[in-house]
């Protein structure tokens, strides 16, 4: 505001919390000059420039008032409607960024696991029912299956404890096929 640069108020008030020990005032002087020989003649002093705080008048409250009210009924709804824009166009920017991380971590997961197999060396393969038997020995399944004209063991694993009971027979008929008596 270009009046408050250029307007002085005719009585000032500085923003002072004073004690009541020494004066607020020390007196009237018809000239700058006059005040500064009251100042010699009865203190010491240093001249200093300094910024204070005083309280404002009437006249510049209302021209700040008219500053504000300016700036709440024009600018106010224009910056808000940006902003409004801005907010959209981030919270899309934002769905595509969270997009693209998505589909970035979900690649990198990819050829992660691809490159697990890869250093595994091993893929799972889904063998036909009908040519695939499991024998229970000596507390474990082995898994056999015909493939390239073969019987072939394909999958080892232990047997539950649970399953074992039910087993006990099945197991003692394969005991005597896997380790024959030589005596038979």
């Amino acid at each position: 505001m270009n009046t408050e640069e250029t307007y002085r108020p005719s009585n000032i008030e500085f923003d002072i919390a004073s004690n009541g020990e020494i004066p607020e005032n020390l007196g009237f002087f018809e000239t700058s000059k006059d005040a500064i020989e009251f100042i010699a003649s009865k203190l010491t002093a240093i001249n200093q420039k300094i910024t204070v705080g005083r309280f404002m008048d009437n006249f510049e409250k209302n021209e700040i008032r008219k500053e504000y009210q300016e700036l709440l009924e024009t600018k106010l709804p224009f910056l808000e409607k940006e902003l409004q824009k801005a907010a959209s166009k981030l919270a899309e920017i934002k769905k595509e960024y969270n997009e693209a991380v998505e589909y970035l971590n979900a690649t990198t997961n990819e050829a992660k696991a691809l490159a697990v197999d890869v250093k595994r060396g091993i893929k799972d393969i889904s063998l036909d029912d009908q040519f695939t038997w499991r024998a229970a020995f000596d507390g474990r399944y082995y898994f056999y299956t015909f493939i390239d004209n073969q019987l072939k063991l394909c999958k080892i694993s232990d047997i539950p404890e649970w399953e074992k009971k039910d087993l006990w027979n099945a197991m003692a008929d394969n005991e005597r096929f896997f380790k024959p008596k030589e005596d038979e």
